[in-house]
């Protein structure tokens, strides 16, 4: 009896190693990572990530580019999905010039999230304000993927009807404008480029009357709606600069804040006169 026992004690404590063995084992060679250390790890990508980002914003407030796109890009490192700062880097890809990377930022902000309008809308200003990648079957494309998904917005619209004015489409592209005015009365583009659309046609008083709202609401100011808080505003008073404009007629409007009321008439022919020989090398590159 006193021998069974023992012999129980024995095989007791020999499952006991076993087990013991068995739970302390490294699975497939590499040692078992507890709970804490694993979540220690990604509370420091979280923290990383945002000493990043906060970083990447600050730089771009700042009009720093290089610095705002190294520090974006890093953040992208730890988070490669995340939304602004996709968007973002890709502002300040435009703004360096490096359109392909920009293109390539806005195209994966499309793949992580399809609703995302702004990534549309983007895309379709890089296909037109890059002579690299200018593509206005692409742009319109874009336009319109941009509308569909966010029909609240005037911006798709507008640039819409920019696309209709290259290709000539007159009626349409005024169409457009004026459905913008309508949503948002201070929209200097569309007052401008309806007032084009006028001047063109002949119809001097209406465009007298347009370019004068164009001027009038290009003036700055804190509701000036071509001033864009939180997205390209910058505290040095580049806005989205040169690049990243939605427009490529930004620069046909850059003269239109300096336009004395008395002198809009003298300015309203010349200025005009310039963005036609803009479109036709625009029209010149369609066809």
């Amino acid at each position: 009896m006193k021998k069974i026992a023992l012999v129980f004690l024995a095989v007791f404590a020999a499952l006991f190693v076993v087990i013991t063995v068995t739970k302390n084992k490294p699975s497939d060679g590499q040692p078992k990572q507890d709970a804490s250390s694993v979540a220690a790890i990604e509370k420091g990508k979280i923290i990383k990530f945002w000493e990043h980002y906060r970083s990447a914003t600050d730089f771009r407030l700042d009009g720093k580019w290089d610095l705002a796109a190294e520090n974006y890009h890093a953040a992208l490192e730890l988070n490669d999905r995340h939304e602004d700062a996709l968007y973002y880097l890709g502002n300040m890809y435009l703004e360096l010039s490096r359109f392909r990377e920009a293109e390539a930022c806005w195209q994966k902000l499309v793949q992580v999230n399809p609703k995302n309008s702004r990534a549309f809308l983007q895309l379709g200003s890089l296909y037109l304000s890059s002579d690299e990648l200018f593509d206005i079957n692409k742009a319109e494309s874009a336009f319109l993927e941009a509308l569909k998904r966010n029909k609240e917005e005037t911006g798709p619209l507008l640039s819409l009807g920019e696309v209709k004015l290259i290709r000539g489409q007159l009626e349409d592209a005024a169409s457009d404008f004026e459905a913008v005015t309508g949503s948002n009365f201070k929209s200097t583009e569309a007052y401008f480029l309806g007032g084009y659309i006028a001047w063109k046609k002949g119809d001097l008083a209406k465009a007298g009357d347009l370019f004068s709202q164009a001027v009038k609401y290009s003036k700055p100011n804190d509701n000036n709606p071509t001033m864009v808080k939180g997205e390209g505003d910058t505290k040095t008073g580049k806005g989205f600069g040169a690049v990243t404009s939605k427009s490529i007629f930004r620069e046909s409007m850059s003269g239109l804040p300096g336009i004395q009321p008395e002198r809009t008439d003298q300015a309203l022919d010349k200025t005009y006169r310039s963005l036609d020989a803009l479109l036709a090398a625009l029209k010149r590159k369609v066809h």
